[in-house]
């Protein structure tokens, strides 16, 4: 079971399942157009514990026929189930109680499409292996007249809610709600978390597969929640800690002071800020202090726009595919008489350091996550991460579209209000990075 690595070819997969039954078989049935209720289907099959699935499926004779007994000749039972098994093809329990979990699918009264209702609960989060089978059989004979394999890589949450915190390491303090705990040893055999008190807590890496999880009520609403470190892709020794619970207040409680501070010696950090809230979305200006740019002879100024929509704020099978950001060098000369802009960083931040021109370094640092299963989506309500800068330089927020009407933000001229100044043409579509309409973009 692996966290790391999620995004897999779930249709190409079930096709590649589908054509290698129909070569190992002489007479084999086909599982098509899988659909999902109540469950998280993009960017891929999700299912939370506690809320109910409908699956459907549509089953094909060898024939082509929809999967019946009258379409079956010389078969008088008819068996659809699935379950989710190990690397074994054994029956996982799935739901605690000590006993495998097994669904039946139903016929329904369109020939040929079945249902199942499947229910997860208190269950590590992780990817697991759903095995639907459908087989037609002579029960006098025992012989197997017809059958359907297909097998679906799906992700089990913690919780319809999650917060993701990125470059966990060994020494570092988490505090989230009540609970807070410091990481004493992490690796790849698991970590110790030091609660305090003389309190520890061991978590152990069993199946040596880079994840390992801890229940605890983090939220204090009496019911545990799923404490998960996840090895990074991107280096041996830092790993992503997630939260899952189905307590809303979780993606409010992760407790981040946001008190800027110097660091290495000319350079001041100013953590965890926001870059989006809900659907507010926060740009940073990076302002040029320097006696060059005071003077009016020559500033380099960089706008830090996070990307607006869901497309550049998505979950992906329960890690973050992407908190999008764009980075504009606007340089000045002469007050703004001279200058040009560019496009200067596009792209993910979470987790990453980005580096822009040795000036300053953005890393995306903390993703709050809520489920709409109406929708079958995740949407990432709250994106935060920290921001370094010289100390000749100083920090400015706006929210995104207030950039339009702040003059202040701008040397030389407003590029919103007017598309040039003496030698300086603006070459960046402003009010498309900043979501803004135009009346020429409405016409």
């Amino acid at each position: 079971m692996k966290m790391v690595g999620w995004k897999k070819p779930l249709g190409l997969l079930a096709v590649f399942l589908v054509v290698f039954s129909v070569f190992a078989v002489v007479r084999a049935a086909t599982i098509t157009n899988v659909e999902w209720e109540n469950a998280i289907t993009d960017p891929g099959i999700e299912l939370i514990p506690g809320y109910p699935a409908t699956v459907n499926v549509t089953i094909l004779t060898s024939s082509g026929e929809p999967f019946a007994l009258a379409n079956l000749q010389g078969a008088d039972t008819i068996s659809v189930t699935g379950k989710f098994v190990d690397e074994y093809g054994n029956a996982l329990d799935m739901n605690g109680d000590g006993t495998a979990d097994i669904y039946t699918f139903s016929n329904t009264s369109t020939p040929g499409l079945w249902t199942a209702t499947i229910n997860v609960s208190n269950v590590q989060p992780g990817m697991y292996t759903l095995k639907i089978e459908a087989i037609a059989q002579n029960s006098t004979t025992s012989t197997i007249i017809d059958n359907a394999t297909l097998e679906l890589q799906v992700w089990v949450a913690g919780g319809p809610y999650w917060v993701a915190i990125a470059n966990i390491k060994d020494g570092d303090t988490v505090e989230i709600g009540s609970t807070s705990f410091t990481i004493r040893g992490l690796s790849d055999l698991g970590a110790i978390l030091d609660l305090g008190n003389l309190s520890t807590q061991t978590l152990t890496d069993d199946d040596r597969d880079g994840i390992f999880s801890w229940q605890h009520d983090v939220t204090g609403d009496g019911t545990n929640d799923w404490v998960v470190f996840v090895k990074s892709d991107d280096s041996e020794d830092v790993y992503n800690l997630f939260v899952y619970s189905a307590d809303a207040t979780l993606l409010d409680n992760i407790n981040m002071s946001d008190t800027f501070y110097r660091v290495k010696g000319d350079r001041i950090k100013f953590p965890n800020r926001v870059f989006k809230d809900l659907n507010r979305y926060n740009a940073y200006v990076v302002w040029d202090e320097s006696w060059l740019a005071k003077l009016g002879l020559k500033a380099v100024d960089y706008y830090i726009i996070p990307l607006q929509g869901r497309e550049h704020w998505r979950e992906g099978i329960g890690n973050v595919e992407r908190t999008d950001i764009k980075v504009i060098k606007r340089t000045t000369y002469l007050f703004g008489l001279f200058g040009n802009e560019e496009e200067v960083y596009s792209g993910n931040i979470f987790g990453k350091n980005v580096n822009i021109d040795n000036i300053l370094s953005i890393f995306g640092k903390f993703v709050g996550n809520a489920a709409y299963l109406g929708q079958g989506i995740w949407e990432i309500k709250r994106g935060i991460g920290d921001i370094t800068i010289p100390n000749d330089y100083t920090l400015k927020s706006r929210e995104a579209r207030d950039l339009a009407i702040d003059d202040e933000l701008w040397r030389g001229f407003n590029p919103l209000k007017t598309d040039k100044r003496g030698f300086f043409s603006k070459s960046i579509d402003w009010e498309d990075l900043l979501g803004i309409m135009t009346e020429d973009s409405e016409s």
